[in-house]
């Protein structure tokens, strides 16, 4: 399959640069071993994530980052996919978006320890509880002990992000494992807690930031399951090649063939609807475009990856085979945020108020 769909020599550097990063550190055998394991990252893998760059690639050059673009951004992401690497390097990007955008900088800020790979953050949206006694955040992934959550409620003049810790304070706290072996935490607080929680920020513009932030986790999301998706259908078509039945290989048969191309066709529309989303991010249709991406993102991966074990035949089902690997993540990343359904959803509603 080929895989050159890069504008610029920038994008395809650190594609190049992160796949290589990614498989010297261990690869899919890490991702594997790594998947019953929390946290499921190593402190000393995420410390050179940290030295490389990543997590400041859209951050202001004066501010400590790189200063480039969303495209750089999906070439990364592509690439950190087909390796399933586990750290949290898409989330950890899109916190620092946000708080370079308007939070606190400086020495000793939270912007400043991410960046230096001092602490995690993650991002949590309120569901009011009954009588809007609570605040319940759900479904925040990678949150493990120690994490700072930027958790946002509100709107327009009433809007805030909050600093909560997990673990710490007057919150209740209740965590899930997914199929790939990440996590999903829920937490409730009390409005007491809420209230003496720190502020990083607050009002419109605030929460113009934080609606952008989380577009730059959903755009990263969608180009990790491009990646992943890419790398399952490569595993497949070369099986295809060597695995032979009536002393003719699989894949010369007419039916799987097609079969095939239909995946292709998937992993090529998703890419490019991703790498479309990228060119508009700077756009007033930057949220559609990405609701869009997400949700075609979201189907191509778990359609292509199911067809990949069917593809592998009864060892396909074997979990010491790694074509189950990237159909777990598959499952776990294409709801992050909202999957398909829920991405149509994001974008009619868009649709309706442009």
């Amino acid at each position: 399959m080929n895989d050159t769909f890069f504008a610029s020599e920038t994008e395809r550097s650190v594609a190049d640069s992160a796949l290589e990063f990614a498989r010297g550190s261990g690869g899919v055998q890490r991702a594997r071993t790594l998947r019953d394991r929390s946290p499921q990252f190593d402190g000393r893998i995420w410390q050179q994530v940290v030295r490389l760059g990543w997590l400041g690639m859209q951050v202001p050059e004066e501010l400590g980052g790189s200063g480039l673009d969303a495209q750089v951004t999906v070439a990364l992401a592509e690439s950190l996919g087909r390796v399933l690497l586990p750290e949290p390097v898409i989330q950890a990007m899109a916190a620092a978006n946000f708080l370079s955008a308007c939070a606190k900088t400086g020495p000793d800020s939270l912007l400043e320890k991410l960046l230096a790979g001092k602490l995690l953050c993650a991002f949590a949206g309120a569901n009011l509880g009954s009588a809007d006694s609570e605040l319940r955040f759900s479904h925040i992934a990678d949150c493990y002990d120690g994490t700072r959550i930027l958790a946002a409620c509100g709107d327009g003049v009433t809007f805030s992000v909050r600093e909560l810790d997990h673990g710490v304070g007057d919150i209740s706290w209740a965590t899930v494992s997914c199929v790939d072996g990440s996590i999903l935490t829920t937490c409730v607080a009390s409005r007491r807690a809420w209230d003496n929680a720190a502020v990083v920020a607050s009002g419109p513009e605030a929460q113009a930031a934080f609606e952008h932030a989380a577009d730059v986790m959903r755009l990263g999301y969608a180009a990790y399951l491009v990646g992943l998706t890419h790398e399952a259908l490569q595993m497949a078509l070369d099986f295809m090649k060597i695995r032979s039945q009536f002393g003719t290989p699989i894949g010369a048969f007419q039916a799987l063939q097609h079969r095939a191309a239909t995946c292709y066709v998937e992993v090529a529309a998703s890419r490019a609807m991703v790498h479309e989303a990228a060119e508009c991010f700077r756009s007033p249709t930057r949220a559609r475009a990405v609701a869009a991406a997400k949700a075609k993102a979201s189907a191509a991966a778990l359609h292509v990856t199911k067809e990949c074990v069917q593809f592998h035949g009864a060892m396909g089902f074997a979990d010491e085979h790694d074509i189950g690997l990237y159909l777990r993540k598959a499952m776990a990343f294409a709801s992050r945020l909202g999957g398909q359904a829920q991405q149509i959803a994001r974008f009619a509603q868009l649709t309706r108020a442009a």
